[in-house]
């Protein structure tokens, strides 16, 4: 198998508890097969607290018992974990030992990413200066496997990453405008999508053409969000700040005013986001979904910011950081979210 990845990846180090929203706060953390077994024959002074907080959640997986606070149960008062305390990473399960590290394994390669919930990984996506590729790391020794045995259709991988190669070179392209090169990807995809579902002959070439994103104030996109749930306190109380005292034109306009220096680190957000998501679609050959859960990401944090901007009189690139990181946690990791989000933008995106 290949692997690809970035050179940010390999750099980067947990800010153990100098993090300002550490992964142990709040999440559920799922534990490997192989881990538990670790666990139920570990005779280490910590075996019997490890057994005593083992449980299972909703979906029948084997999980840690979060505090009442929400906390994981092994993160101390100096905010370190205790199983890497007593063991360095022989206790982690695979999520605390990789994370926020993301392989996305496709069978016959692995892309290697970092999740942009954590704040120190959101920073370095974000600054990076790089032209946003990946490059090759590795090829392990896994078996090759047939293309018959495959769980996809080569063409159509190709096919996939071609076209995903087209839009991150628009999306970084310092010539373009980023909302005309947002609009004129736009376009493109939809008309991808069209010779997907039609099955015609001629490939659709990358046109100077803009496709306006209007889906986007459908009034369900624009309450798409009102039905979530959050696990952050502070964004739980931003979301409703906004639903209660809506983000208005001028505000948008306003924000743009300070957010041209901060062009760079939106490039990246949405090559990210489309280097992440594109090759999804090879499960249900939608990339016109793909690009609108782009757009509408990337409208909810210009929301935000806008928001942010109104309320405090200021934003900088801390800000932008502390907002896509937030909304990474709360949506893009939330398989419930994301499915809400999904059928939202499925039904009316079109409209």
């Amino acid at each position: 198998m290949l692997h690809y990845t970035f050179p940010y990846v390999e750099d980067f180090h947990c800010l153990a508890g100098a993090c300002p929203d550490s992964c142990c706060k709040g999440w559920e953390v799922v534990i490997d097969e192989p881990t538990l077994q670790t666990y139920r024959q570990c005779s280490k002074p910590i075996g019997d607290r490890i057994r005593n907080v083992l449980t299972k959640n909703e979906d029948q997986e084997w999980i840690f018992q979060n505090q009442k606070n929400g906390n994981c149960p092994f993160w101390n008062a100096q905010k370190l974990c205790d199983l890497q305390l007593q063991a360095d990473d022989a206790l982690l399960c695979d999520t605390c030992r990789m994370f926020p590290r993301i392989p996305q394994n496709y069978t016959l390669f692995t892309e290697h990413v970092l999740s942009l919930a954590c704040p120190e990984a959101a920073k370095k996506v974000l600054t990076q200066e790089e032209p946003f590729h990946a490059v090759f790391s590795h090829q392990d020794d896994s078996p090759s496997i047939p293309e018959e045995e495959l769980p996809y259709s080569l063409d159509w991988m190709a096919c996939l990453r071609e076209t995903r190669s087209i839009l991150l070179q628009l999306l970084q392209n310092p010539s373009l405008l980023l909302s005309d090169a947002l609009c004129y990807g736009l376009h493109y995809v939809q008309q991808l999508q069209d010779w997907i579902e039609e099955k015609k002959d001629d490939f659709p070439q990358m046109q100077s053409i803009a496709a306006k994103p209007d889906f986007l104030y459908q009034e369900a996109i624009l309450h798409m969000y009102d039905n979530m749930e959050w696990m952050t306190p502070e964004w739980a109380d931003w979301m409703q700040q906004i639903r209660l005292h809506p983000v208005t034109k001028t505000d948008l306009q306003a924000f743009q005013t300070v957010a041209d220096e901060l062009i760079p680190a939106f490039r990246n957000f949405c090559s990210y986001y489309l280097y992440l998501y594109w090759l999804q679609a090879i499960e249900h050959g939608n990339v016109l979904l793909q690009y609108q859960k782009l757009l509408a990401a990337l409208y909810e944090i210009t929301v935000i910011s806008a928001w942010k901007l109104r309320e405090t009189g200021s934003y900088a690139l801390s800000d932008c950081i502390q907002i896509v990181q937030l909304y990474a946690k709360e949506v893009m990791h939330d398989a419930e979210n994301v499915e809400k989000m999904e059928i939202i933008l499925d039904k009316n995106g079109n409209q």
